[in-house]
């Protein structure tokens, strides 16, 4: 179509300018109630436009979702931690790809369509588990569970809470309470 590529920012692809306009409408209103023609509109092409690079709006969730669900297995994928220093690697490795993802983050928190999409649920509930075998190893006792539970669940709760203040502040205070939380020498089991 004549002027397809009218509006398009240098050196951002036309799949990047759709990612990035689909990321920030299903934040502002909801997967579900985002349609591929607002998002079409939005950037001035057509809905061929957009079929020609995500078939459905299911691959546009999943090209968004998939590089953050990708890291997390990645970070988990090793042996649990053992020790203080592996822990603080652990811990830093995985703070710094929350807050390199926090927009995505969000809409994986904030929304339920995004969270119960079949497409996404299983895999979230995968690295979820992956995450906390990470931190507790495989057969820990119900005080160390919890104590994962909360530094996660905070974590991510920081994260999206301060998405726009300080990225160094944010991630040095994140990493000091979970240290705190979940050091060896500050837990009395595993």
């Amino acid at each position: 179509m004549p002027g397809e590529e009218a509006g398009q920012t240098a050196g951002v692809t036309r799949r990047e300018q759709i990612l990035a306009n689909a990321l920030e409408l299903f934040r502002k209103q909801g997967y579900d109630r985002t349609s591929l023609r607002e998002i079409s509109e939005r950037l001035g092409i057509s809905k061929s436009g957009l079929y020609h690079h995500f078939e459905a709006k299911d691959d546009l969730l999943e090209s968004l979702v998939s590089p953050l669900l990708d890291r997390i297995h990645e970070i988990a994928a090793s042996p649990p931690v053992q020790g203080d220093e592996e822990l603080r690697a652990f811990l830093s490795t995985y703070i710094d790809t929350f807050i390199d993802n926090r927009e995505v983050l969000s809409l994986l928190a904030n929304d339920v369509g995004v969270r119960n999409h079949p497409r996404v649920s299983q895999r979230l509930a995968r690295v979820n588990d992956e995450i906390y075998h990470h931190i507790t190893g495989p057969h820990p006792q119900l005080a160390a569970t919890v104590r994962a539970a909360q530094v996660l669940i905070g974590l991510q709760g920081a994260i999206i809470r301060y998405a726009s203040a300080e990225p160094e502040v944010v991630r040095s205070e994140c990493l000091r309470t979970a240290l705190a939380a979940l050091s060896t020498s500050n837990r009395p089991n595993r």
